[in-house]
């Protein structure tokens, strides 16, 4: 028995070893979310013609807010523009757009999702659109963005509406698809 707890310890501590030595760790000294002094705190998403785009989120503490500047950096090593919106954050990049979505809950419970699309040209809001409930996933595909929607129940108790949305790169909404 005292056998199996040694070597039980061993691969534990080889195991952590190995975890703290690869780059994603998340430690000191970097991660894909390394912060302030480490690099943007967001992540990058690398465009089909070389461009590639840097989120860089502030918080607001006071307010309960926050902003994310996205910057694409063109594959000469030039800046092509730079934008800032409001309480997003994680955009995904379908087409020529840049997605975000922010979910809003009312006073009244009611939750809402506004998708916000940036032009990967050049940084303007392409258009906006709003659906009932939070948004989860973004998945592009060829032609727009499919969302994963849930709306919570009205009651306590109550059953969670889903759905599967999909949007043209236009924001315009394509089709719906309940999945309950």
């Amino acid at each position: 028995m005292k056998r199996i707890w040694t070597w039980t310890f061993a691969l534990l501590l080889v195991a952590s070893m190995a975890s703290a030595q690869h780059p994603d760790h998340g430690g000191p000294g970097g991660g894909p979310n390394a912060g302030p002094d480490n690099g943007p705190e967001g992540h990058a998403i690398v465009g089909s013609d070389g461009t590639i785009y840097l989120e860089t989120v502030t918080v607001d503490t006071t307010n309960h807010t926050s902003s994310t500047k996205v910057t694409a950096v063109r594959p000469t090593g030039t800046i092509g523009w730079t934008a800032t919106v409001a309480n997003a954050h994680g955009f995904e990049l379908s087409g020529t757009n840049l997605i975000t979505a922010n979910s809003t809950t009312a006073s009244d419970g009611t939750v809402s999702t506004t998708l916000t699309a940036l032009s990967t040209n050049s940084g303007a809001v392409a258009w906006t659109r709003t659906l009932a409930g939070r948004a989860g996933e973004l998945r592009p595909f060829n032609g727009g963005t499919y969302v994963f929607v849930v709306v919570p129940p009205a009651s306590s108790g109550g059953t969670a509406a889903r759905s599967l949305v999909a949007i043209g790169n236009d924001g315009s909404v394509l089709w719906t698809l309940s999945l309950t």
